[in-house]
């Protein structure tokens, strides 16, 4: 089969879509893209707006494989993501895409600070063993891995508070800087993190990625119900003496499963663990959850979770349905900033 490789269009959408699904059904027997109410492309992977894409064209114009790839400051990880559709498995498009994605990384390593190590980084699903093969062959070994848990909700679990600690609803009015805040310092205690000395060089992402939402006026933020993202109601804010010391975000639904909602993004700073309050935070999600009907939630995390977030789900009665592998392969050797081990951190 002949095929080339060119930069995403905006008419490929339509597609990069049916692509997307068909090689999701092959490999987990679910559909990873939608069209949302809006027309817009919502897929189970996030995908980077702001990064390089690329589409394999066969005969006939159909897409028989995409990749993407983007190196964030400080330009020591380029995260790079690739699909093929099932029916072109025995080809070379999977290799022929992740070294197009390669060249990308290859180009940004002279923005890295000198001496240091930079690698590629790619998550692939534990099913797609097609893609295993093929990273194997590149070069790519596995470093980590993602377990995806979850949730039976027949009975809401009890909310004990720690001493001190209240929990409400989230305002995304007001409450996204101290919340992000939080977040920020919660999540620099996990794997691949830059240590707290290095974390300065990281710069803003381009305007628009990942955003609370859009300002008005008067600098508040629109409140949009999003059903797949930090939905309204859905994320909640732990405080301690006045201050923001945890966050959960939730979602309504979810991209493969209409009627299951996701419990995203726990935090909780490293000065508060360990009294409860993640446990608090994610009872009280799942109360919400159950008030509103929705009888199975699930949720992500690190198998081997620095702050024993893989621990803490299993309690409250999360169960593995899925195991997603993080490969990487080395660019250049030199100096390892990032913490790939507790004690890199001081935990």
């Amino acid at each position: 089969m002949w095929f080339s490789i060119r930069a995403l269009e905006d008419e490929d959408l339509r597609g990069l879509f049916a692509l997307i699904n068909a090689h999701s059904l092959a490999v987990t027997r679910t559909q990873r893209a939608i069209f949302d109410s809006d027309g817009d492309l919502r897929t189970a992977r996030y995908i980077p707006p702001a990064a390089e894409r690329f589409v394999a064209i066969a005969r006939g114009g159909t897409l028989g494989g995409f990749a993407y790839a983007i190196s964030r400051p400080p330009h020591i990880v380029c995260e790079v993501g690739c699909i093929v559709h099932p029916d072109h498995w025995q080809s070379s498009v999977a290799s022929d895409l992740l070294g197009r994605v390669e060249g990308v990384a290859q180009a940004a390593i002279d923005l890295a600070p000198d001496g240091v190590r930079v690698v590629m980084q790619i998550v692939a699903l534990g099913e797609d063993a097609h893609l295993a093969n093929v990273l194997g062959e590149r070069g790519y070994a596995q470093v980590r891995e993602w377990v995806h848990l979850e949730l039976e909700l027949d009975a809401p679990p009890a909310v004990e508070l720690p001493d001190g600690v209240t929990i409400r609803v989230m305002n995304p009015r007001h409450d996204w800087p101290a919340v992000g805040a939080a977040m920020d310092s919660a999540f620099a205690d996990h794997w691949g993190e830059l240590g707290p000395d290095r974390r300065t060089l990281l710069e803003e992402d381009d305007a628009g990625e990942d955003s609370a939402g859009d300002a008005d006026a008067e600098g508040e933020t629109e409140q949009v119900d999003d059903p797949y993202s930090n939905s309204l109601g859905l994320c909640f804010v732990a405080e301690s003496a006045g201050e923001v010391i945890g966050s959960c975000l939730c979602n309504a639904r979810t991209i493969e499963w209409p009627d299951s909602g996701k419990l995203g993004s726990l935090s909780v700073r490293r000065e508060y663990r360990k009294r409860g309050t993640g446990r608090s935070l994610t009872a009280f999600a799942l109360n919400e959850f159950h008030r509103r009907g929705i009888r199975r939630v699930i949720t992500d995390t690190d198998s081997a979770s620095f702050t024993g977030a893989n621990r803490l789900y299993r309690r409250l009665g999360f169960r593995p349905y899925r195991y997603e592998q993080v490969y990487e392969k080395q660019l250049r050797p030199g100096k390892e900033w990032r913490a790939l081990e507790p004690e890199d951190l001081g935990l």
